[in-house]
């Protein structure tokens, strides 16, 4: 090569440059650690997606009449499960939300997806799904749930929840004043109700006694009166009115306003003949429906929970 020839030694120069960036930049590739780099990333694209939670953990804990704007939440827990398709509190999660969103299908798939861990059930997927199903008036595929909820580990429902990123995020919240023993407890004491709710749509007494035993004999659960009522009603529709009456004045000694109890203990009376009586406690019934007590029923106003 000639070096009078400008060109052509700038192209001599140009080409053992480029030639020496492109075996450095090969070096350098060699010792990339790709899955770092990848893991890096998701976790920048994660952080950056965090939504405040605030309004979530007002709405999940309230009567559920706050409008939310749904969309972080949905994108934030869609993308990691794009990264984590395994993650099960997460994908609980979404299907809270889209229920939510009126996508009940998905809701349902969500749960579904998320109600098993190493042959565990899960009690929120199956609450959840027992919920969704009693207000679809399916009584067999809400019992079926709900009892499934009854009997999930609740220990297992806890630790899941304390060892996943996005529910600590949630109990980092300011917002989040809650336990989550006594939530638990709250809502499996609803899944109780709604199960003997769902047994004596289907006319399954003994089996509505039974679970009735079970949830009062458990001291962690709450709406004692109601578990004495649906007794009651068990052994009424049997055909064994005295102890039906001994569980409606039990329910009565601890809730005193409930009118569907004064209208059974009416029915009773009625029956043994005792008309004055059975008249005082129907009035008693009728005065109480209309005070129209925000409260009754109870099952009326269960809604779905992740916490």
């Amino acid at each position: 090569m000639s070096k009078s020839n400008p060109k052509a030694l700038l192209q001599w120069l140009l080409g053992r440059v480029g030639m020496v960036y492109v075996a450095a930049f090969l070096f350098c590739l060699a010792f990339v650690d790709f899955k770092v780099l990848d893991t890096r990333t998701k976790i920048r694209h994660l952080n950056d997606s965090i939504p405040d939670f605030a309004d979530m953990i007002i709405f999940s804990n309230g009567p559920h009449t706050k409008n939310i704007d749904w969309k972080p939440y949905k994108y934030y827990f869609k993308l990691i499960l794009r990264y984590m398709p395994d993650d099960l509190t997460v994908r609980q999660l979404l299907g809270f939300a889209d229920y939510y969103t009126g996508q009940e299908k998905k809701a349902i798939d969500c749960f579904k997806g998320s109600s098993s861990f190493k042959g565990h059930d899960l009690f929120w997927s199956d609450y959840n799904l027992g919920v969704i199903y009693y207000k679809k008036g399916t009584w067999p595929q809400a019992a079926d749930y709900l009892f499934k909820a009854i009997t999930a580990p609740e220990q297992l429902a806890v630790a899941l929840m304390q060892g996943s990123m996005v529910y600590r995020q949630i109990f980092a919240s300011p917002f989040f004043k809650y336990s989550l023993q006594s939530d638990m407890a709250a809502a499996r004491s609803k899944a109780y109700l709604l199960l003997l709710s769902s047994l004596q749509h289907m006319g399954q007494y003994e089996k509505m006694i039974f679970i009735s035993r079970l949830a009062l004999a458990d001291p962690a659960l709450s709406y004692k009166d109601a578990f004495y009522y649906y007794a009651g009603i068990a052994y009424y529709d049997i055909g064994q009115i005295n102890q039906a009456l001994l569980l409606f004045e039990q329910s009565l000694s601890i809730e005193k306003n409930d009118p569907d109890v004064y209208y059974y203990l009416a029915a009773i009376y009625g029956r043994a003949g005792r008309q004055q009586e059975a008249r005082s406690f129907l009035q008693a019934s009728y005065a109480l429906h209309l005070k129209n007590d925000g409260r009754f029923p109870y099952t009326a106003h269960f809604n779905l929970q992740v916490f």
